[in-house]
């Protein structure tokens, strides 16, 4: 069943007229409304299609989604909503290749640098969390508490995410090429770049996808074949009947016609796309989640 209420902040969230008063107000009643949606709720998931409309329209709206998320992160009562309106732009800004510039000019200057913390504690796109930090940095070039944070945060993005953070700030499309804290984070990344370069290396965690999947392929026929001198060489195998089943690679689909029923293979394609997770994911899990709630903390008033 659909919200009649939802629906109508959506559609006025939709247009393509920008008005500060009317945005605050909807921004308002979609707080509101998410707030009765939710409650009994435990998880995250705010149970409605339209309060995901919204929120759909909000990501694709550049001056509606700083406000909206720096609002949302940093009151405690709408966390949910805000960490619904994070996933829809980790969704979407997963696979970019620049930082996401944002503009924080409306933003309190407390609560963009408590969603800057928070952005890395929920481990957002680095995409997002390093655009809204530059960014921060970028909009309030004379407040020391930014320039603090934004020096903890960049070093953050370095140590969690350093191969994800340099392609970032080299790239070509990124408009904070000439910021001082993007050039001053792009040196260090390259300057620890090298340091691990230097470093002895596993050829096993240079192959790319293609080569791991000949690597399983042979390992696969190593097995196979063991197996194979295991079973010939076993008393069972006079005892017991042995059955193999095989499967197919490529799934066949039955095309019924007047000729009859013909069987059409559907070729398979492979498709290749990696995402940086965060150091101490890997590393030292407990670490990771312990130094991610320190940000999240620090960011309580």
């Amino acid at each position: 069943m659909r919200d009649a209420e939802a629906l109508e902040i959506y559609l006025q969230l939709a247009a393509d007229e920008r008005a500060p008063d009317r945005d605050d107000q909807l921004l308002a009643r979609l707080a509101q409304l998410a707030r009765q949606t939710g409650q009994g709720n435990q998880d995250d998931q705010l149970g409605s299609f339209d309060i995901g409309n919204c929120l759909h329209a909000i990501v694709q709206s550049s001056v509606l989604f700083p406000v909206a998320l720096a609002r949302w992160l940093a009151a405690d009562s709408d966390i949910r909503l805000g960490k619904a309106l994070l996933h829809d732009a980790n969704v979407a800004h997963l696979a970019q290749r620049y930082p996401q510039s944002y503009a924080l000019s409306s933003v309190p200057e407390a609560d963009a640098i408590m969603t800057a913390r928070r952005l890395c504690a929920l481990a957002a796109a680095p995409a997002i969390s390093l655009g809204w930090t530059l960014s921060a940095a970028r909009d309030f070039p004379d407040s020391d508490a930014v320039r603090t944070q934004i020096t903890e945060l960049l070093d953050y993005h370095i140590d969690q995410f350093l191969v994800g953070t340099v392609d970032l700030l080299a790239s070509s499309d990124s408009s904070f090429q000439a910021l001082d804290a993007s050039v001053e984070t792009l040196r260090k990344g390259n300057e620890a770049l090298r340091i691990l370069e230097g470093l002895p290396q596993l050829r096993e965690l240079a192959m790319t996808a293609d080569m791991r999947l000949l690597h399983s392929s042979l390992k696969r026929n190593e097995q196979r074949e063991i197996h194979r001198r295991a079973d010939e060489a076993s008393v069972f195998r006079s005892v017991f009947h042995q059955v193999r089943l095989k499967y197919a690679s490529r799934p066949v689909v039955e095309v019924r016609s007047e000729e009859g029923t013909q069987e059409m293979a559907i070729p398979m394609f492979s498709h290749e796309f990696s995402v940086e997770l965060p150091l101490s994911e890997l590393t030292d899990p407990l670490a990771g989640r312990a130094r991610r709630n320190r940000l999240w903390r620090s960011s309580q008033p």
